[in-house]
């Protein structure tokens, strides 16, 4: 069952958004303020929250701002009795899923709740997807590393570590500036790469690189 939060200082606002989207078989929750829907977002992993943004207090706003300094990876439909550009822009800005002014109609709500969680759905996806990426680069025994145009280390694996004797203090550096204890040869097949835009297959790579520090 889908978890959506409402957050909104009018009671019947709150009220009547719960009693229709339960009957709609979405498990929902309420605030009136901003001090709630905080203690809310940190209990309650939501799929979609709905913020007004006239609060008591801090504003919807506000709301959508600690959102997204969590990092949560959740849609925020914003709704207003008083809609204008300056607010709209901000909300955009912040990363508001939608806007939508008051009186909502029960298909307008329902058609945007649709939208939002098939994007959440695709969020969803994308971040496992990564994690899986994540963990496989993680784990594998071959060294991988990661560098940009310009041969600066992005990243690493653990085998990496231990094979090149990479630390996390080189991200950021130089490839070239890395490698001066070994033959060379990975450097070589880097920038192969980066110039051709290609794979570079070598038939054979001897590492001569010990205790590096």
């Amino acid at each position: 069952m889908k978890k959506i939060l409402i957050v909104d200082d009018e009671e019947g606002i709150r009220f009547t958004f719960k009693k229709f989207l339960t009957s709609e078989n979405f498990d929902v929750s309420t605030a009136e303020d901003f001090d709630e829907a905080v203690a809310c977002i940190s209990e309650t992993d939501f799929d979609l929250i709905f913020a007004d943004i006239i609060l008591r207090g801090k504003t919807g706003i506000d709301v959508l701002r600690e959102i997204k300094e969590r990092k949560l990876n959740c849609p925020v439909i914003m709704i207003t009795g008083y809609p204008n550009i300056e607010t709209a822009s901000e909300a955009i800005r912040l990363g508001a899923f939608d806007y939508i002014p008051k009186p909502i109609q029960k298909e307008t709500l329902l058609h945007a709740i649709d939208v939002a969680l098939q994007h959440k759905a695709v969020l969803d996806e994308k971040e496992k997807y990564r994690t899986n990426l994540e963990a496989i680069f993680r784990s594998v025994k071959d060294a991988i590393i990661s560098v940009d145009k310009d041969l600066v280390l992005l990243e690493m694996n653990d085998a990496a570590k231990n094979i090149c004797g990479f630390t996390r203090k080189d991200i950021g550096n130089g490839f070239n500036t890395l490698s001066n204890n070994c033959n060379g040869k990975c450097l070589e097949a880097l920038t192969a790469t980066i110039e051709s835009k290609d794979s570079v297959d070598l038939n054979s790579l001897e590492c001569q690189l010990n205790n590096r520090k």
